[in-house]
C-alpha cells in the first residue's frame, strides 16, 4: 500500500479557499461514489453543525456569545450566515490571532474572529478543546461550498519523470483516483482520522496545525478538503463531548495533480489550525464578558495543552 501523505513529502500545501492563490470554491469531498448529495444535513451525532455558517466564499463557526471564529484569509465580509440568516459583523470587533511568540515562526497566524450583532438564542455555546486530538482520533470535518461529482475520477500517474504526468482514464484500476467538483454550493460533513502534527506555512503564514490523509477503502465518510473550505470546522469527540478541534485552513496536493484544489485526490492531506494551542488567546478575547468566563471555566478551564509533537503519523 502506498505511504500516507505527510506534509514532509507533499508537493504543496493551498489555502482551502477561493481567493487569489487558488480555483474555484468547494466542499467537503467524501469517498463514496455516487455520493454527490450526501452527508447535508446534521450527522445524527451532531457535533455543532447549526454553529458552522457561509462568509463570502469560505466559512465560520459561531462558537457562543456573538463571536466567530474563521481563517484569516477568509476575512470577516459582512458578517456569516448560519441557518439561512444573515449576522452582521460589529463594526470594530475583528481580532487577527498571533503564534504566541514562537521561535522562527511569523507573528500572526491564519485564525481571526469578530463578534455579530443579536445571535438567535438558538445557536448553542461550543467547547474550544483545550487538548490536541491525539494522532488516531477520529474527526467530523463540516465545510460548504461546491459538491464533489457523482462519479468518481480515474487517472494513470506517470511518476518517473520529475513532472508528474495524469491521464485521465475510465479504467478503475488506474493508479491514482478522486473526485472533481462541480458548481452545486452546499454544507456537508464528512470524517478522517488525525495522522499529522506540527507548523505548516501556508501563503507564507504559519500555523500549528493538524493533518488528516484522505485514504481510499476506509469509510463512506472519509472526508477531504477542497477548495472553499477555509473557515469550516473541526470537531473531535473527548470524554464524551463535542469540542471544536480546529479550523480548516489548506489542502495539501500530490505534484502536478489536474485540477489542483478543485479536485480530490486520494493522499491529499486536509490540514486545521490546531485550536488547542491558540485556545488562551480566544478566551482572552471572550473574557470580557462575565458569563463567557462562568461558561469557559465550566467546561474545563482555561489551561491549555501544547502538543509539541512534531509531524508524527500513525501506521
Amino acid at each position: 500500500m502506498r505511504p500516507r501523505a505527510s506534509w514532509r513529502w507533499i508537493a504543496g500545501i493551498v489555502l482551502a479557499s477561493a481567493g487569489p492563490l487558488a480555483g474555484a470554491a468547494g466542499a467537503v469531498v467524501i469517498d463514496l461514489v455516487n455520493a454527490g448529495s450526501t452527508n447535508m444535513s446534521a450527522p445524527a451525532d451532531d457535533p455543532g453543525w447549526n454553529n458552522v455558517g457561509a462568509i463570502g466564499f469560505g466559512g465560520g463557526v459561531y462558537i457562543g456569545y456573538g463571536w466567530v471564529l474563521t481563517a484569516n484569509h477568509v476575512g470577516s465580509g459582512d458578517g456569516i450566515t448560519l441557518g439561512g440568516v444573515k449576522y452582521p459583523m460589529l463594526p470594530g470587533t475583528g481580532h487577527r490571532l498571533t503564534n504566541a511568540g514562537a521561535a522562527g515562526q511569523t507573528a500572526l497566524t491564519d485564525l481571526a474572529m469578530f463578534r455579530i450583532a443579536t445571535p438567535s438564542p438558538s445557536l448553542s455555546f461550543i467547547h474550544v478543546a483545550s487538548t490536541a486530538p491525539a494522532n488516531g482520533d477520529t474527526v467530523t470535518l463540516i465545510g460548504r461550498g461546491r459538491l464533489q461529482q457523482a462519479a468518481a475520477t480515474y487517472w494513470d500517474v506517470n511518476t518517473a519523470s520529475p513532472t508528474w504526468v495524469w491521464t485521465e482514464t475510465t479504467a478503475e484500476l488506474a493508479n491514482e483516483a478522486g473526485f472533481k467538483t462541480n458548481a452545486t454550493k452546499s454544507m456537508r460533513w464528512g470524517t478522517n482520522v488525525v495522522d499529522d502534527r506540527g507548523w505548516a506555512s501556508v501563503g507564507g503564514i504559519n500555523v500549528n496545525a493538524l493533518g488528516t490523509t484522505f485514504d481510499p477503502l476506509v469509510s463512506t465518510d472519509e472526508a477531504q478538503v477542497v477548495n472553499g473550505d477555509s473557515g469550516g470546522a473541526v470537531f473531535v469527540k473527548q470524554a464524551g463531548q463535542w469540542n471544536l478541534a480546529g479550523i480548516i485552513i489548506a489542502q495539501g496536493l500530490l505534484p502536478d495533480q489536474p485540477g489542483g484544489t478543485s479536485t480530490a485526490a486520494f493522499y491529499n492531506t486536509s490540514i486545521f489550525a490546531d485550536l488547542s494551542y491558540y485556545r488562551p488567546q480566544i478566551v482572552a478575547i471572550v473574557v470580557p464578558e462575565p458569563a463567557a468566563m462562568t461558561q469557559l471555566l465550566a467546561a474545563g478551564g482555561i489551561g491549555l495543552g501544547v502538543w509539541w509533537c512534531r509531524r508524527r503519523r500513525a501506521g
